[in-house]
């Protein structure tokens, strides 16, 4: 069952590589393949992986639930709120399941899917926080809302985060806003989804009888899951110290709640003569962990690694409920098998690989070694595997490997499991029956937390305690995977040390770089703003770092860090912010605190209030690794606003680019006027993001380009690029990229190369990714 298992999750994982899904007839096959692998001894492990494949396929999710005709378009939906919801300052976001849907008088096909919605203030409640505008959401409401609904669509840039495929694998067929009018209409109180409205009620408890406190959303992770109230610097400190497993509802924690409940009973029934001859106290201790740990995974609103967790402990309490032995291999196989059966996109997630990965380490690292004596040294032992066997999936998907990771989780486990989550576990038990019992549990939970805070803080500030390295290849696996079992073996295995050198493809992959003289440049999906990069051989520039993407997002922190992380650079050498506009000032903090930046440019430091920013002025130029960087715009007088943007031209052997910031027809006619031909290029980023009346018949003749690119935001507001400004730039015989229709778009000008685009949302495309 334990190699079958792992043969049926990579049956799974085959799927979820297609750019396109295959026939579903092929599904109707399933019932062949399981009788194949039933009664033909040499077809069962064939057949574990062909069932992965065709049962996955047969619960796939075509994309393009939502017809495009009623893309943004008013709808009447009426359904329920299927999860809590997400206040943020502006705005509340929240899982709503369709049970009515409508345009004008005629049904639309969108019953019983689920969609995501934002509602934002807006008119009287412009001054009003989120809570006070809608205060009345809560999860299990049936609501009526006219809405705006668009197919998930979301960046997508080398390294970043794949925001379709987390819609994908939460069963998301659409994303929208709620309009304002008609008015929204509450139909009917709370009736579905009793646990996700008793969630909520223990979430606002909390955060009424500690207003403004900074470890509210700590605590409220905790006791329900619900992890939007931790503030992403709080998550930063977390992931670079190594506890962010720590700070919300993880396998470990179902693990203690349930070892604390066993420990409990078993003390107290065994103490009771009566009690004890009736029934044994370790089937009654087995029963409350299994109780236990049932209610807080439902607490946790039935999260991956809960679920895991719960699934092992349900097995291992059952199995000393009936007196059966149960390996414990098998226990994590069946654990396994049963996540893939509920779900087959789980292995889509971040949290599937972590919480079975560390499960796994730790069955391997004490099964026959563990020994009572020398418990303190073997748990420094067990946390030091646990750290290196965590490597492959930490740089994966984060591209970082805290070091520390050892030493703060040796402090941090025994912190939260021993006071921190029984304090908040027990506010929580207690809210129906004291108010003050239950304030002063958060007090003293959220005191606690502090003094665990301070110390993470303070080991965060130690330099260079942080590996960033770029996303490894998947084939540095097929080394890595057996170096790490090599290395962790038990010490009687002769030769462990060989297994390291296997592990080095994976901490340092090859990176590849432009030659001597060659260029490459990146125009990344930053949304409806512009964050562009140009590599060198040897040094890295960005040009503008792109809008804020909500109140605690920005394209620096989402699109330009992880690309540079992914691309393996260590530093920005220079960035450029071409004018103080947010659409292209929003990510410069972000991009500050997440990577080192020797020198800033701008056209208005007076107006972009950054720390040590130099003015750009026409004339200043530079040359990186035989590639030439000039500056030809703004002069020191005569222009402002738009019209002052930072203009720069890069070229190379190979060619040309220019990139304009947002100029309009006044610089544009004095950049032709004063440059002529000397604007040529081949690569051209549109102006002003396409703005109509843009560009001039007298710049589009100087620029002559090849590719025009595009920084615009899907169906953004402004309507970008506009039509006739589209019809202007085909008219020069140039091809049109916008960065919203083909992710990061990216060029290699290399002497003897081709010139021709990647893109990055065609060139690795999955069969959920928007077209």
């Amino acid at each position: 069952m334990r190699l079958g298992t792992l043969v049926f999750l990579a049956g799974i994982l085959v799927l979820q590589a297609l750019p396109e899904l295959p026939a579903r007839a092929w599904t109707l096959a399933l019932p062949g393949v399981l009788g194949a692998g039933l009664f033909i001894p040499w077809m069962r492990l064939p057949a574990w992986g062909m069932a992965g494949f065709l049962y996955a396929l047969l619960l796939a999710s075509a994309p393009g639930v939502l017809p495009t005709e009623l893309e943004g378009v008013d709808l009447w939906v009426e359904g329920g709120i299927a999860t809590l919801p997400d206040r943020e300052y502006r705005s509340t976001r929240f899982e709503f399941t369709i049970e009515k849907a409508l345009r004008g008088e005629q049904p639309a096909p969108l019953v019983g899917r689920r969609v995501r919605l934002s509602w934002w203030n807006d008119g009287a409640a412009e001054e009003r926080t989120a809570t006070e505008a809608h205060p009345a959401l809560r999860a299990g409401d049936r609501w009526g809302f006219t809405v705006r609904l668009k197919r998930p669509h979301g960046l997508l840039n080398p390294g970043g985060f794949d925001y379709e495929r987390w819609l994908y694998a939460k069963g998301i067929v659409a994303t929208g806003v709620i309009r304002s009018q008609p008015p929204p209409r509450l139909l009917a109180n709370a009736d579905r989804y009793p646990l996700d409205r008793y969630r909520q009620h223990i979430a606002e408890s909390f955060e009424r009888l500690l207003p403004g406190n900074p470890y509210t959303g700590i605590l409220v992770a905790l006791a329900v899951g619900e992890e939007s109230g931790i503030t992403p610097w709080q998550w930063d400190v977390f992931n670079r110290t190594g506890v962010g497993h720590l700070m919300s509802i993880s396998g470990s924690h179902i693990g203690l709640v349930a070892g604390l409940a066993f420990a409990l009973v078993w003390n107290f029934w065994g103490r009771i003569p009566a009690l004890a001859l009736r029934w044994p106290a370790t089937r009654a201790a087995a029963l409350a962990a299994l109780l236990s740990a049932g209610g807080y995974t439902l607490l946790s609103g039935l999260s991956v690694p809960a679920q895991r967790s719960f699934l092992m402990v349900a097995v291992a309490m059952v199995a000393l409920i009936s007196q059966r032995y149960a390996v414990s291999s098998r226990i994590l196989a069946l654990a396994l098998l049963t996540i893939l059966v509920l779900d087959p996109g789980a292995p889509l997630l971040a949290g599937f690989w972590l919480s079975f990965g560390a499960v796994a380490v730790i069955l391997y690292s004490v099964s026959g070694r563990w020994r009572e004596r020398r418990f303190f040294g073997q748990t420094v032992g067990l946390q030091i595997n646990i750290t290196l066997a965590m490597l492959p999936p930490t740089l994966i998907f984060f591209q970082q490997f805290p070091l520390l990771s050892p030493l703060t989780n040796l402090i941090a486990i025994p912190w939260v499991g021993c006071t921190v989550l029984p304090m908040t576990l027990l506010a929580a038990l207690v809210e129906p029956l004291s108010v003050t019992a239950q304030t002063v549990l958060l007090e003293l939970a959220a005191l606690t937390m502090d003094g665990l805070w301070r110390i993470l803080l303070w080991l965060d500030r130690l330099p260079g305690m942080v590996l960033y390295r770029p996303a490894p290849p998947l084939w540095t696996l097929a080394f890595a995977l057996p170096g790490l079992a090599w290395w962790l073996a038990p010490h009687g295995l002769p030769g462990r040390w060989l297994g390291a050198p296997l592990c080095l493809p994976l901490l340092w992959p090859p990176t590849v770089a432009p030659p001597l003289g060659g260029v490459w440049f990146t125009l990344l999906d930053a949304g409806q703003g512009l964050a562009a990069v140009v590599r060198t051989q040897n040094h890295v520039l960005v040009y503008d770092t792109g809008p804020r993407l909500g109140t605690t997002l920005d394209a620096g922190r989402a699109a330009l860090a992880p690309f540079l992380r992914q691309q393996g650079a260590l530093q920005v050498d220079a960035l450029i912010v071409s004018h103080a506009d947010s659409q292209h000032t929003g990510g410069v903090r972000s991009l500050r605190e997440l990577m080192p930046v020797a020198r800033i440019l701008t056209s208005a430091p007076e107006q972009t209030p950054i720390e040590g920013a130099q003015p750009c002025r026409a004339g200043t130029a530079w040359e990186w690794d035989g590639v030439r960087f000039q500056l030809l715009h703004p002069p020191p007088t005569g222009f402002s606003g738009d019209n002052a943007s930072c203009v720069l031209q890069v070229e190379s052997a190979a060619g040309r680019i220019l990139l304009p910031g947002d100029i309009e027809a006044a610089a544009e006619t004095a950049l032709a006027t004063r440059y002529g031909t000397g604007l040529a290029a081949e690569i051209l980023v549109a102006p002003h993001h396409g703005h109509r009346n843009l560009s001039t018949l007298a710049f589009l003749n100087a620029v002559q380009p090849r590719y025009v690119l595009f920084a615009t935001g899907h169906r953004n507001r402004f309507g970008y690029p506009r039509a006739e400004t589209i019809a202007r730039y085909q008219a020069t015989g140039a091809i049109l990229l916008n960065a919203s229709d083909e992710g990061a778009i990216t060029f290699r000008l290399e002497p003897g190369a081709a010139l021709t685009p990647e893109r990055y949302r065609r060139d690795h495309r999955h069969y959920w990714t928007a077209p």
